[in-house]
């Protein structure tokens, strides 16, 4: 879960300190509503891009990694979805894997939704982090953040992404990496189009550009009903 945000610590600094303050201004309560001291040991917080608070969590989940991890990828899941990190706006697919070994399959409920739809299909895979010692990967990260600043960011591939399903994976998460795999995609960032009529699945990499992007996307693009 940690690859999808930017983890920050603030610890605790008395009482009257900053840190009681910002947590009260942002929603935390104290649990009986009357005592000081009474205020939870472990807060967490989803906070935006904008440096606003987007969620809380207070309710004694905090103190259990299980319950936390389902709690944060829940609320990144909604946050992605209201403030997507491009113009086309990309729905971050969660990744199911059974078997191991040679057995071992990836499905994305998303994905086989989209397809049964016989919509067209975009598939975004990029990487979000690396290790401190991963070069490969680290090349990939770099792509991947200028690839989605300039491609897929285009304003003029946006105005034409009607009709289409846009789904995004990241090879950093190992579940959506067996997945892109199972595709024979290895390289980050890539894109893999589902397009109607066609048997193939086509693949596009990091050399792609918004117009080239722009000129597949409006080859199905929903048109909008005229007003009367």
């Amino acid at each position: 879960m940690l690859t999808r945000v930017e983890p920050v610590e603030l610890c605790y600094n008395g009482l009257g300190g900053s840190i009681i303050k910002w947590t009260m201004d942002h929603g935390s309560k104290k649990r009986d509503g009357k005592t000081p001291q009474d205020h939870p040991s472990l807060l967490a917080f989803i906070v935006g891009r904008d440096g606003k608070p987007f969620s809380i969590l207070s309710d004694g989940g905090q103190y259990q990694a299980g319950s936390l991890s389902k709690w944060a990828n829940e609320q990144l899941d909604a946050y992605e979805k209201l403030h997507p990190s491009t113009r086309l706006p990309f729905q971050r697919a969660k990744v199911t894997v059974t078997g191991e070994g040679t057995d071992k399959k990836a499905r994305s409920a998303l994905l086989t939704e989209a397809l049964a739809t016989k919509k067209p299909v975009l598939l975004y895979f990029g990487r979000g982090s690396f290790g401190p010692k991963d070069k490969v990967a680290k090349k990939q990260n770099k792509r991947a953040r200028k690839f989605e600043k300039g491609t897929l960011n285009s304003k003029t591939a946006a105005k034409v992404a009607d009709g289409w399903v846009l789904l995004r994976f990241d090879l950093a998460d190992e579940d959506h990496a067996t997945l892109a795999a199972s595709y024979g995609v290895t390289d980050a960032p890539s894109l893999l189009l589902f397009e109607p009529g066609v048997e193939k699945p086509r693949a596009l990499d990091h050399k792609t550009s918004g117009n080239v992007l722009t000129g597949i996307l409006k080859k199905h693009k929903t048109p909008k009903p005229k007003s009367k």
